[in-house]
C-alpha cells in the first residue's frame, strides 16, 4: 500500500513566466488563472467537441461502449488530475494539456495520422498524384529553395490547430499559453519510430514554426517546459493501457483469463496481494460483464497510479534537494534546467532515479507485447485501418486535383496562406465567390502555382481531413465518389 505524504517541494510551472502570443481583451477575474483559462478555451473549441467522432481504437460510433478520441482524452485529464494533486503540481495547467493534448488529431486514430504524414512527406511510398510530393528529388532542394512545413504528427498538429486553425480568439487560434502549448506538443515524441510509416523522413518539420509560442521570452529563449507536462504524457500512457484491456474484452481479442494472467505476469513487480488474488478469482468466471471489465481496468489504473506516484514523490524530492533547496530558488531551477536532462525527462515515472528499473522497463515492453498488439493487429481494427487510409487518400487525391471541392473557409484560409488577400476578413469583404474565381485563376497558372503554393494547397488539404470525424470522412468519401 503507497504511504502518502503531502510533498515538501514545489515544482509548479512558474505561471510568472505563462505568456500568450497575444494579450487578451480582458483581464482575469481574482478567481481564475492563465492556466484556467487555457482550459476553458480548449473545452469550448469545435476541434475539442470533433473528438467524440474520432477513432481511438475501434471505429467511432460502431459500438456505444468503446473509447472514441474524446473519452480518452477525458480519462486522460481525470488520471493526469489525480497524479498533478498528489505532486503538488498545477491541476488547471495538468487539465488544460490533457484536454488539448488530442485536438489535432485526424480520423481512424493512428492509421489516419500514418498516411497524412506519407502524403505530405516527398519520397514516399504514398503519394498524391500530380502533387510534388511524388518527386523524391525534393529531397535535394537547396536552402534558398526551402520548402513550406512538411509531414504530420497528431500532436504536432494539435498546437498548429491551436495556433492556425482555430480562430475564436483573434490571429492566434485559442491564444494559449506557452505552457499549454508545450505539454500538447510533447506529451508523445515529435518524430515516427522506425518501420511505423512508409518514408525515410520520420519527423515533421512544422512544429519550428511556433517555437516562440511555447518558448519563455527570456534572453536565452528557454522552452515553457513542466513537469505537469510529464505527467500528462505518463497519464496518455496508463489511459491507453488500461481501455486496451477493456476494448480486447469487449472485442473478443483475448479471454478474461488472457487478461488476468497477462496482468500477473507484467505488473507481479508492482501488483497488490489484494489484487492479486482478485485476478486468480476472475480467471474462473466465464461470463465477462460490466462489472469484469471494471474490475480490471481499476486494478490496471490503480496499480500504475500508485507506483508512479510513489516513484515520482522520491524523484521530485531528490531534485528539490540537489537543485532547488528553497522556494525562491524554483524559478532559476526552471530557466537554467534543460527538460531533456534525464533526471527531469524521467522523475515523473514508474522508476525510481538511481536504482535499477529493469523489471520496469520489461514491465513496460512486455506489456505493449503482449495486450496492445492483440488489440492494434486483430482483424477488425486491422480492417478498419486499411479502410480509413484508403478513404483519406481518396479524399487527399479529389480535392488537390479539384480543390474548388473544398469549403469556403479552407479556400479563404489558403487564399489569405499565399498572399493573394492581405486577411482573413478582406477575403470575406470581397464575397467568396469573387475568392473563387481568384483562385481558379491562381491554380490553373503555371507561372504562379508553383510548388511552394501547392504544397500550401496541400497543407489545408490535410487540416481539413485531419479536422474531420470518422462519419464525416466516409459520408464525404461517398459523396465524391458514388
Amino acid at each position: 500500500m503507497l504511504q502518502y505524504m503531502c510533498p515538501n517541494f514545489d515544482f509548479k510551472a512558474p505561471i510568472e513566466f505563462a505568456a500568450r502570443a497575444e494579450t487578451p481583451e480582458s483581464e482575469n477575474p481574482p478567481y481564475r488563472s492563465d492556466f484556467m483559462r487555457d482550459r476553458d478555451r480548449v473545452m469550448y473549441s469545435a476541434s475539442f467537441r470533433r473528438l467524440a467522432g474520432k477513432t481511438q481504437i475501434y471505429l467511432a460510433g460502431k459500438n456505444d461502449n468503446q473509447r472514441n478520441r474524446l473519452t480518452h482524452t477525458l480519462e486522460v485529464s481525470q488520471i493526469a488530475r489525480t497524479i498533478s494533486q498528489a505532486l503538488g503540481l498545477d491541476c488547471d495547467l495538468t487539465e488544460a494539456i490533457a484536454l488539448g493534448h488530442d485536438i489535432g488529431h485526424t480520423p481512424f486514430g493512428h492509421a489516419g495520422e500514418q498516411i497524412l504524414h506519407e502524403i505530405m512527406v516527398p519520397g514516399s511510398k504514398v503519394s498524391i498524384k500530380d502533387s510534388p510530393m511524388a518527386d523524391g528529388s525534393l529531397l535535394i532542394l537547396s536552402p534558398k529553395n526551402k520548402l513550406p512545413p512538411l509531414g504530420f504528427k497528431h500532436n504536432v498538429q494539435s498546437i498548429h490547430v491551436a495556433i492556425s486553425v482555430e480562430g475564436n480568439y483573434g490571429d492566434f487560434g485559442l491564444n494559449l499559453t506557452n505552457y499549454t502549448l508545450w505539454g500538447m506538443l510533447h506529451h508523445s515524441s515529435i518524430s515516427y519510430k522506425n518501420g511505423r510509416v512508409n518514408t525515410t523522413i520520420l519527423e515533421p518539420d512544422y512544429y519550428n514554426q511556433y517555437k516562440k509560442f511555447y518558448s519563455i521570452q527570456t534572453a536565452t529563449e528557454r522552452d515553457a517546459w513542466s513537469f505537469e507536462a510529464f505527467v500528462v504524457a505518463q497519464a496518455d500512457e496508463i489511459a491507453q493501457w488500461h481501455h486496451d484491456l477493456e476494448d480486447a474484452l469487449r472485442g473478443n481479442a483475448m479471454s478474461g483469463s488472457d487478461v488476468c494472467s497477462a496482468l500477473q505476469d507484467n505488473l507481479k513487480s508492482i501488483i497488490s496481494d489484494k489484487d492479486h488474488l482478485i485476478l486468480n478469482e476472475l480467471k474462473n468466471k466465464n461470463i465477462i460483464d460490466s462489472k469484469y471489465i471494471a474490475v480490471v481496468s481499476r486494478i490496471v489504473v490503480n496499480t500504475l497510479v500508485n507506483r508512479l506516484i510513489e516513484c515520482s514523490l522520491h524523484n521530485l524530492e531528490r531534485l528539490w534537494k540537489e537543485c532547488v533547496d528553497n522556494t525562491s530558488r524554483k524559478n532559476e531551477f526552471f530557466l537554467t534546467q534543460d527538460w531533456n536532462n534525464p533526471e527531469i525527462k524521467e522523475a515523473i515515472g514508474l522508476g525510481k532515479l538511481g536504482e535499477d528499473n529493469s523489471e520496469i522497463q520489461s514491465l513496460e515492453s512486455n506489456y505493449h507485447r503482449t495486450i496492445s498488439e492483440k488489440i492494434h493487429h486483430s482483424r477488425d481494427v486491422e480492417r478498419m485501418n486499411a479502410k480509413g487510409q484508403y478513404i483519406i487518400k481518396k479524399l487527399f487525391q479529389a480535392y488537390f486535383t479539384h480543390p474548388q471541392q473544398l469549403p469556403d473557409n479552407i479556400i479563404i484560409q489558403y487564399m489569405t496562406d499565399v498572399k493573394q488577400y492581405e486577411s482573413f476578413q478582406k477575403a470575406v469583404q470581397d464575397g467568396i465567390g469573387a475568392v473563387r474565381t481568384k483562385f481558379e485563376a491562381l491554380y490553373s497558372n503555371k507561372n504562379i502555382y508553383g510548388i511552394h503554393e501547392q504544397i500550401m494547397l496541400m497543407r489545408r488539404i490535410c487540416d481539413y481531413i485531419a479536422g474531420m470525424t470518422d462519419h464525416y470522412a466516409i459520408e464525404e468519401y461517398k459523396n465524391l465518389y458514388e
